[in-house]
């Protein structure tokens, strides 16, 4: 039963999360990003990544898409250490 609950409680969170990146899809890439990073730190981790989700994964572009969705403001590029 305590397990049914846990269950039950862990579905309604997900269907919550589901509901905000619906709305937010900057928060959606901002949490991609998030469980990249928490995998690679593990000593030895190797991730292999299509190229097209390399490149969603962009700041800027996931900063563009979010923000078109907002408004129609441009999006200044961020800077990157050369």
């Amino acid at each position: 039963m305590i397990l049914g609950s846990a269950e039950a409680a862990i579905a309604a969170n997900f269907v919550e999360a589901a509901r905000v990146y619906e709305t937010q899809p900057g928060a959606l890439q901002l949490r991609a990003m998030n469980i990249i990073y928490e995998t690679t730190k593990e000593r030895g981790a190797t991730i292999l990544m299509p190229t097209s989700m390399v490149d969603s994964l962009n700041p800027t572009i996931a900063l563009a898409v979010a923000g078109s969705s907002l408004s129609a403001a441009p999006v200044t590029p961020l800077k990157t250490a050369a």
